[in-house]
């Protein structure tokens, strides 16, 4: 798993020198010194850096030291900034396949990746560009159409018009579903090795089902110190806020 050397470009403080912490870590993730260099890249996360980079670096040097459940966490944070990069992808892919926890969906598995894949192929950011693009070229095409004369011109306008027309609605009810998923469900990822998760919030509650590091789940609620967690297959329960860490 390589380090991803662009993530100097966010530490360029001073001017052109690179931030010095960013070589110690990076020097130290080479030299299979992977605990200084979780050190290290916490240091910068702790500082306030925010990067895809940053979190993917963070994730390798994790998984490196067989801390299974940081190194997916951090790379869907990567994930969650750059959805489009295929080391994040194909990493996150590797560290997945090696959660205990498989835990089977309710929802058609289909339509469930389908729908996934589509909504988070590209930034809600991007999403909203090419609504307003699409937009913008039915509107240019319409005038075109409105302006000229010509029977077959008209005819052609008219087809590129309903097209551009039709992608605006499907880009703009794609987008507003992506805005919808990043806003309402929020997920977290089991940090611990191993955590009981109970029906009440509280430490003397009863355990309902046991869960592993890596494993991806939905937050339902918080209440002080602890967090309702869903399973995608329809269990719930609670446990510790600080077993997970929220996406």
């Amino acid at each position: 798993m390589k380090i991803k050397l662009t993530i100097l470009f966010i530490c360029l403080l001073n001017l052109i020198n690179a931030n010095p912490i960013v070589i110690e870590a990076e020097k130290a993730y080479d030299n299979k010194n992977y605990k200084l260099a979780i050190e290290k890249y916490e240091q910068l996360i702790n500082e306030g850096f925010k990067s895809s980079e940053l979190y993917y670096n963070t994730g390798n040097s994790y998984f490196r030291n067989k801390n299974l459940g940081k190194a997916i966490y951090y790379y869907e944070l990567a994930r969650k900034i750059n959805p489009n990069d295929e080391d994040i992808r194909i990493n996150l892919g590797i560290a997945n396949s090696q959660t205990i926890d498989k835990i089977e969906t309710k929802e058609n598995f289909f339509i469930n990746a389908v729908k996934t894949n589509v909504l988070q192929s590209i930034s809600t950011t991007s999403w909203a560009w090419l609504t307003i693009l699409f937009i913008a070229l039915s509107l240019l095409v319409y005038f075109l159409f409105y302006n000229f004369n010509s029977t077959a011109f008209k005819r052609i306008s008219f087809i590129i018009a309903s097209f551009f027309l039709i992608s605006f609605f499907i880009t703009y009810f794609l987008g507003y579903a992506a805005l919808n998923s990043k806003i309402e469900n929020k997920f977290a990822i089991i940090l611990s090795a191993q955590v009981n998760v109970t029906n009440e919030p509280n430490t003397v509650a009863t355990n309902k089902f046991t869960l592993h590091e890596g494993t991806k789940v939905k937050v339902v609620e918080s209440n002080g110190d602890w967090v309702l967690i869903k399973l995608e297959n329809g269990n719930e329960g609670w446990l510790k806020l600080k077993d997970v860490g929220i996406i």
